[in-house]
């Protein structure tokens, strides 16, 4: 078999390898490297990781082996291994309940059917009191769903702030602040020969992996392949007597809704959030290849913190969510509020492959909204697509893809309202 790399030359450990962004696919990225031996690595972002506007700065990511596709299955059961092998003291084993409440949803029966299909054990919902058995307030008259008691969440900024350390104490360097923000790729002759940041300095590279999330339209062309948008997410703080009440409940994902309620965290604070499609930003395209137009992205600059912003429709819709399951705190202030960046593809596929023109620009991006519990097993892969040494099946379905199609359905896991743009008085309050 021919190389797919571009240029089809090989890496060398000697590499001066420029990754950008130190969020999930750059840092996962950036240990596989230093553990295969790569001298020369340096992590560019805003800030220290982690960012406090990134995806993963948050209290819980679900960890879930839960698809309707195998292909993702397969590999969450992979990464799950090491989530409670080298990783277990942030995982939280609480058990996963999908729900639909309607008689039957494709998603859910594709998921159970790869669940069977890898000999793996669920218990069926198969009426509306199976439900009621955790949520006694479930309004539904008819349901379809589940309940895997491997799945669970993680504290996903506690894992953060561990991988960049495991990152620092294997050697690879990092810039952050203005040097660290990357303004344009440097590309002559078909190659990045170094990246500029704001401040007008130029770094070299021999290779550039580009780990931007739904800041890489800021420095790239996507071409249709992948749009940057947020979803809903509130928090409100609870007892240590009402945490203790819901601590044994499982995560519950409602596939009519997109509405999604985490445990609470150990200083009692309720997660919820919509897994929808989402909003989009528009701004005015700048630094992009396109001339004129919009584009769908969050801020270049950071806050100090996440901040305090969703539609009235969001907040309701969460409100909603929470009457369904746990109406006892439904009325409850929010602590904490905020719109969390996806980078959504058509098919929900992630991008891990090279730059069809670009012949040593490398991307690890496309997460999706569902990339985090891949992390154990995220940067095996990123590298040995820098290697070429990906088998067919996932080179081919990782490959970046210039497309024209709509990002209204994705993989089918999402719900709730249609993707839009936020109302330009929206928007400024982000």
């Amino acid at each position: 078999m021919g190389s797919n790399i571009p240029d089809a030359r090989p890496t060398k450990r000697s590499d001066k390898i420029v990754i950008i962004g130190a969020g999930l696919f750059g840092l996962t990225t950036a240990l596989e490297l230093r553990k295969r031996g790569y001298e020369h690595i340096t992590v560019l972002d805003r800030t220290i990781p982690p960012a406090p506007d990134a995806s993963s700065f948050d209290s819980s990511r679900l960890i879930r082996p839960d698809y309707a596709d195998p292909f993702y299955s397969r590999i969450a059961y992979e990464a799950m291994e090491k989530w409670e092998s080298e990783w277990s003291q942030y995982f939280n084993r609480s058990g996963l309940a999908i729900v639909a409440r309607s008689e039957s949803h494709p998603y859910i029966d594709g998921c159970k059917n790869t669940l069977a299909q890898l000999g793996k054990t669920f218990h069926a919902f198969n009426n509306p009191d199976d439900v009621r058995r955790h949520f006694p307030d479930f309004p539904a008259s008819s349901v379809c769903g589940y309940e895997n008691r491997d799945a669970g969440w993680v504290d996903a900024v506690a894992v953060m702030k561990d991988l960049a350390y495991q990152c620092i104490s294997a050697g690879v360097s990092f810039i952050a602040g203005p040097k660290g923000t990357v303004s344009s790729l440097v590309v002559t002759n078909g190659q990045i020969t170094s990246v500029r940041d704001i401040t007008g300095r130029y770094l070299a590279c021999d290779r550039a992996i580009l780990a931007t999330g739904s800041w890489t339209n800021y420095l790239l062309d996507l071409q249709g392949s992948a749009v940057s948008a947020c979803q809903p997410v509130g928090y409100i703080q609870l007892s240590p007597e009402e945490a203790k009440e819901v601590a044994s409940l499982p995560v519950v994902l409602d596939f009519t809704s997109g509405f999604l309620v985490f445990p609470p965290t150990s200083d009692h604070v309720l997660k919820v959030m919509r897994h929808g499609y989402g909003y989009e930003t528009s701004y005015a395209i700048s630094t992009n290849s396109k001339d004129g137009g919009s584009i769908s992205r969050p801020k270049l600059i950071p806050r100090r913190s996440k901040g305090q912003y969703i539609p009235a429709e969001a907040d309701e819709a969460l409100r909603a969510g929470l009457e369904r399951y746990l109406p006892q705190f439904k009325d409850r202030p929010w602590v904490k509020k905020a719109l969390c960046w996806y980078t959504d593809t058509v098919d929900g596929n992630f991008i891990i492959g090279y730059h069809p023109k670009i012949s040593n620009l490398f991307l690890a991006t496309g997460g999706s909204g569902h990339a985090f519990k891949f992390l154990p097993v995220l940067g095996k892969y990123v590298v040995d697509g820098l290697e070429d040494v990906l088998p067919d099946a996932q080179r081919q379905r990782w490959a970046f893809k210039p497309s024209d199609k709509s990002m209204s359905k994705g993989d089918g896991s999402r719900a709730g309202p249609p993707r839009r743009v936020l109302t330009a008085s929206e928007q400024a309050r982000l």
